[in-house]
């Protein structure tokens, strides 16, 4: 018979460890687990999901591809023309626009992150488990959400499912940067569709406080789409050649459009490049395309009002990327389209 001075350390040692490990898992996580199985089963069910080692769709000319290991690989431009990639992988968030390598830091990578978690698990939360706390069950007008909360870095992030149907409804990012300020951005996801067996959203809204938003409606679903040897390595592009000499840049179109008495034409020169060439803000200078010279003149900024007309010809950088962009605003630029394509060469020069 054990001795009780003995006894009595012994069962109150033997206590602790139970109690400590009841404690491991806090309610709140434990509530949230409960609510991604419930997400989860909505989608497909676990089983389903496990099938997919791959999964990508579209949304305009940006390609999304992520792996069941939590890689997301987005390229931007229309085949055979890639301007900007951007890899999600335990290397960080790494950038490449038209040849220019750069990592994103800060709220961006956290958001970058949170994405690459939730659209590796096709939209479910499966890549949270152990993450969420579950906060509360709210209501917005008749509809009921469970809200779970959980951190990227400096970002706090609030998903809100569906209390009825265990579909993932908004996804919320909260933060602040002292260069860049307060970070809020909702996305809302639109009506779920079912893809070869699995729900996946139609849609999300983007919008910012403040700003007016954006919808991203997703298309050419594919779940374990053929990939060529190491594709998710990579940070690729193909936006054709350029060479740069004093007073001149040679380089190729990469998109091309007249509109409203207006040609555009994509570049694949950027801010090093006409640096490179030596040009300034305002120089007037030579495109030579398809034979023909047309004089513009090159800013760096916003262009003033009166740069913009019929016989105006400009290049000015392009603010949804890292380019630049030529406008030719005359009717006499529609028959040119016609012979023009991808990755044709076009020159620049100094005006002599």
């Amino acid at each position: 018979m054990m001795n009780s001075r003995f006894a009595c350390p012994i069962l109150a040692l033997v206590a602790f460890f139970v109690l400590t490990s009841c404690q491991q898992v806090p309610p709140e996580i434990k509530a949230g687990d409960e609510i991604i199985a419930k997400n989860i089963e909505a989608s497909g069910g676990s089983d389903r999901l496990a099938q997919v080692e791959s999964f990508a769709f579209s949304f305009g000319t940006t390609t999304y591809v992520m792996s069941a290991a939590g890689l997301m690989k987005m390229t931007v431009g229309k085949a055979p023309i890639v301007t900007e990639t951007i890899l999600v992988d335990d290397q960080g968030i790494r950038r490449n626009c038209f040849n220019n390598m750069s990592q994103f830091q800060g709220m961006d990578a956290d958001v970058y992150r949170v994405l690459a978690k939730l659209r590796s698990g096709i939209f479910t939360l499966k890549n949270f488990q152990g993450l969420l706390s579950y906060q509360e069950l709210k209501s917005y007008g008749p509809q009921q959400m469970h809200r779970l909360t959980t951190t990227e870095g400096g970002l706090q992030v609030e998903f809100n499912v569906d209390a009825e149907t265990h579909e993932l409804k908004r996804l919320v990012f909260k933060g602040y940067d002292e260069e860049k300020g307060r970070y809020d951005v909702n996305h809302d996801f639109g009506p779920y569709q079912e893809s070869d067996g699995i729900r996946i959203p139609s849609s999300w809204y983007s919008s910012r406080v403040g700003t007016r938003g954006s919808v991203f409606e997703i298309q050419d679903v594919r779940l374990n789409p053929e990939l060529p040897s190491g594709f998710f390595e990579n940070v690729d592009v193909n936006t054709g050649d350029v060479e740069i000499n004093p007073g001149e840049l040679k380089g190729s179109i990469v998109e091309f459009s007249f509109q409203r008495g207006r040609l555009m034409l994509g570049t694949n020169w950027t801010r090093r490049c006409t640096e490179g060439a030596g040009f300034e803000p305002e120089d007037t200078l030579v495109l030579t395309i398809l034979e023909r010279d047309v004089e513009l003149v090159l800013y760096n900024s916003q262009p003033p009002q009166d740069a913009m007309g019929p016989g105006k010809h400009m290049m000015i950088p392009n603010f949804r990327s890292d380019n630049y962009n030529i406008y030719l605003f005359s009717q006499d630029f529609e028959a040119l389209t016609e012979t023009l394509d991808v990755l044709m060469p076009i020159r620049l020069s100094k005006k002599q």
